[in-house]
């Protein structure tokens, strides 16, 4: 991973050998790897007398080494044990999923994951680049998802790992193309306007320092490079897990979140689209909507004519998850609780629990799946395919691997056939992030599957719009 552990032995100083101890550590480096350039940051020049007498001059240093570079974070005594952490972060619209990870082995040390904190500034993203055009607002919205989320998340996986901080020496960042400029504290408002261009699609240019992200000051910032102004990292990161890149049958892949991005393609060709489905699949803005913890109502099904649901941990009912609303309604068609039009005649209850489905419930979904399913249908119809051409059919993110694929289908969420091709992948986002975090090298094929996808604005689709006018129905689609 270009990130390595090595021990240096050096001769200690004398009245014959005055050479300065970050000229003596270049030396004894240079010919370790023959390598000319050695760089020695701040922050490890500052320990290196303390730590090379301490020790007679023998550490071990982390290093990163190109064929004619070479860059150390750190230095240690020789006895210490030395792990490389490395941090994977999955920035998404509503939740951030974050993994720390040893580098050498590749094992995973801690998770966390929370909502993300700048969904008080707006729960999509044209309301979060409106919030940052406002006086001081980009840096309320970089502090939202820096200060407020993503490093409490960093403390709290070092702490259940006994890991220092400054030991994570590289993170890499999924998200989505929006999210990628609040991160970085770039202005995203050219995004929300014609000809919608990003400040960038890649970039190599970022290290903790730059943003305040709480490790290793001088750690490299891996951003999955985006596809289009509204299809991001994210995607990339996930169509590099589901192969449909190396692959020759089609394949659609569909990152079910607030965004609802999706991907459709095979070896040849990939096409991509963005059609925003909000945060009700993720519980947030429904009634008596919660994320997946204690009490959190996941399972809802119809017994002998009675209505019986399941909570997370067993605990007693507080609410309902974004994935579950979908057995919710489902059960609601097939008990005729609910029209297929969407019409509610009163809040439904779901069982004895005091948790109710409103009208306004019902609407959020109605809008978010017939969003996703016309995006499905105008994507395979640019391709002149239809829904029996598509081969695999791959759901990612964490509401897409929590459904019940007969509910979704039977709500319409995704043309039924497909329902017999589908592949759960979890967080494809997080796992793609994963792997560039330890194979930098994979770099190149992400930018390459980027520039490879065109993405398709559904915004400025006639075909769009009808589809979504007719998917508005509680029904299967064929």
């Amino acid at each position: 991973n270009s990130l390595e552990v090595v021990d240096v032995v050096m001769t200690p100083p004398s009245l014959d050998d005055t050479m300065p101890d970050n000229e003596r550590l270049t030396r004894a480096l240079r010919k370790y790897l023959n390598i000319s350039r050695v760089r020695i940051p701040y922050a490890v020049l500052k320990k290196l007398p303390d730590v090379l007498r301490e020790n007679n001059f023998a550490v071990k240093c982390v290093i990163r080494a190109t064929s004619d570079d070479m860059f150390v974070y750190d230095i240690f005594g020789k006895d210490e044990d030395v792990v490389i952490g490395g941090l994977a972060v999955d920035i998404g619209t509503t939740t951030v999923s974050a993994v720390l990870i040893n580098m050498e082995n590749g094992d995973i040390l801690a998770k966390s994951s929370a909502g993300n904190g700048q969904i008080r500034f707006g729960a999509d993203v044209i309301n979060r680049i409106v919030e940052s055009q406002k006086p001081g607002g980009q840096k309320k919205l970089q502090d939202a998802v820096i200060k407020e989320t993503i490093n409490p998340m960093i403390h709290e996986m070092c702490r259940s790992a006994n890991f220092p901080a400054n030991r994570i020496y590289r993170m890499c960042v999924a998200s989505n193309t929006t999210m990628n400029h609040l991160f970085a504290g770039i202005n995203s408002d050219p995004l929300r306007t014609e000809p919608y261009i990003p400040a960038f699609f890649k970039t190599n240019s970022l290290f903790a320092s730059d943003v305040g992200i709480e490790i290793n000051k001088d750690a490299h910032i891996i951003m999955a490079p985006n596809i289009g102004s509204y299809v991001g990292g994210d995607i990339t990161a996930g169509t590099m897990v589901s192969q449909i890149w190396n692959r020759p049958e089609f394949s659609l892949f569909i990152d079910l979140g607030t965004n609802g991005e999706l991907v459709f393609g095979n070896s040849d060709f990939m096409m991509s689209c963005a059609c925003s489905a909000g945060p009700a699949f993720e519980g947030a803005g429904l009634h008596c909507g919660m994320p997946a913890q204690p009490g959190a109502i996941r399972l809802v099904r119809q017994e002998s004519g009675q209505i019986v649901y399941q909570t997370v941990a067993d605990a007693p009912a507080r609410g309902i998850c974004g994935s579950d609303i979908l057995d919710a309604l489902a059960v609601m068609l097939e008990t005729d609780s609910l029209a297929v039009s969407g019409f509610l005649s009163a809040p439904w209850q779901i069982g004895q629990s005091a948790v109710t489905i409103t009208q306004k419930d019902i609407r959020q979904i109605q809008l978010a799946k017939a969003s996703v399913c016309a995006g499905i249908q105008t994507l395979l119809e640019h391709a002149h395919l239809q829904t029996r051409d598509v081969d695999r059919f791959i759901i990612a993110g964490g509401f897409g691997n929590s459904i019940n694929p007969a509910s979704a289908a039977a709500i319409g969420l995704f043309p039924a056939p497909l329902q017999d091709r589908l592949h759960f992948i979890g967080n494809g986002a997080l796992a793609g992030a994963s792997m560039l975090l330890s194979n930098p090298s994979l770099r190149n094929n992400m930018e390459l599957t980027a520039q490879q996808a065109t993405e398709l604005s559904l915004s400025a689709s006639p075909e769009f719009m009808d589809h979504y006018i007719e998917c508005m129905s509680l029904e299967p689609v064929e």
